[in-house]
């Protein structure tokens, strides 16, 4: 168990490592192209800049979580190599499996970390994000309607409001058109206003016009309610303000829910579909590329090349990072099931990874 701790010890370390050196780099090379362009444009103020790279560094820790597993598993066991402490493990009657056992807890550590980021922590503050650069920096308008938003279908219903206050959380010019299934007209609400109660969660209606239809959709007549109805509808104020996230930055939940609206507005959810999936398939890569150091559990310290094994860590990163990139276009094409293109890149490198370590341990 000592040789267990000391050996996630030294693999945590370098994942720390590499995680750092990998923020840093992308808040200065993102620094020095924007200071020539959104920066110089608007002269933000200091603490904003501060701000918006701050609300980014959980996402960036997720996104270099893989390359840091894969990193830290292959230099932690080149250098336990080269120092000849895997010979004397071996010696003690320990297997490549229990040498390698750390680097498996760790990258699944580091996976749960990811998960626990990108569905908590990164899609709150990457709203924060977009805001800062959007409305803080560039100075654009701040209460903007999400796209499409003014237009909604809910069952025969087709909901429809020229625009929304979001001070008094009202909806101006409201109609709701209730369809036959030869999509003809049975009536059509209209208010000239629907402001929003938070306690009862119902749309208090002014103005209000009924107008009924025959079955032919011609106008029968016109009904004027004595009393200003109060209704259920399928909208959430704070649903209606523009998100500038991009689905990879929205939570699983917030995805399964744009799913599920999209496929009752018979609206393509494709590519919200492959995300999701990728949502839930990319925090293991840090489990699997983390298994790479399992192969230099065979090796002696005479034919450990530190830069062979770092070439091999490049080479198998660049690799899933290519066979993500094509699973993701090919199911956003309609080729490959969601399923199928989100998981492709981990079960690829998984099956690599099992027949070297299968080879290694043959010839070992």
């Amino acid at each position: 168990m000592t040789l267990f701790w000391y050996i996630l010890k030294d693999y945590l370390k370098y994942v720390l490592g590499t995680i750092v050196l990998t923020v840093f780099l992308f808040v200065l090379f993102d620094f020095i192209n924007k200071a020539t362009k959104d920066f110089a444009d608007y002269h933000p103020s200091t603490a904003t800049i501060v701000r918006f790279y701050a609300v980014q560094v959980p996402g960036q820790v997720v996104q270099a979580l893989p390359i840091a597993a894969l990193l830290a598993s292959v230099i932690s066991m080149i250098l336990l190599s080269r120092t000849n402490e895997i010979t004397a493990m071996r010696a003690a009657g320990m297997g490549p499996l229990q040498i390698g056992l750390p680097l498996a807890a760790g990258g699944m550590l580091l996976s749960l970390l990811a998960l626990i980021l990108g569905e908590l922590v990164v899609p709150q503050l990457a709203q924060k994000m977009h805001f800062i650069e959007q409305v803080e920096i560039q100075g654009q308008k701040r209460d903007q309607l999400a796209s499409g938003a003014k237009w909604l279908r809910n069952g025969q219903s087709l909901i429809n409001f020229q625009d929304f206050d979001q001070v008094t959380q009202t909806l101006l010019r409201l109609q709701i058109i209730d369809l036959r299934p030869n999509f003809r007209p049975i009536q059509s609400l209209e208010a000239d206003k629907a402001v929003y109660s938070p306690d009862t969660h119902q749309w208090l209606l002014q103005g209000v016009r009924l107008l009924v239809f025959k079955r032919n959709g011609v106008l029968d007549h016109i009904e004027t309610p004595a009393k200003a109805p109060e209704i259920s509808l399928p909208v959430e104020p704070k649903k209606l303000q523009k998100d500038w996230r991009q689905p990879r930055e929205l939570s699983m939940r917030e995805l399964s829910d744009l799913i599920a609206k999209g496929e009752r507005a018979g609206s393509d959810t494709l590519p919200y579909k492959v995300d999701l999936q990728g949502k839930i398939a990319y925090p293991f890569a840090a489990f699997v590329v983390s298994l790479i150091g399992l192969k230099f559990g065979y090796k002696s310290e005479r034919a450990t090349e530190t830069a062979k094994g770092v070439l091999l860590a490049f080479f198998v990163g660049i690799s899933y990072w290519f066979i993500m990139s094509a699973g993701r276009a090919l199911g956003l094409r309609g080729d490959l099931p969601p399923i199928v293109a989100a998981w492709m890149s981990n079960v690829v490198i998984l099956v690599l990874i099992g027949t070297d370590w299968w080879a290694s341990r043959r010839t070992s």
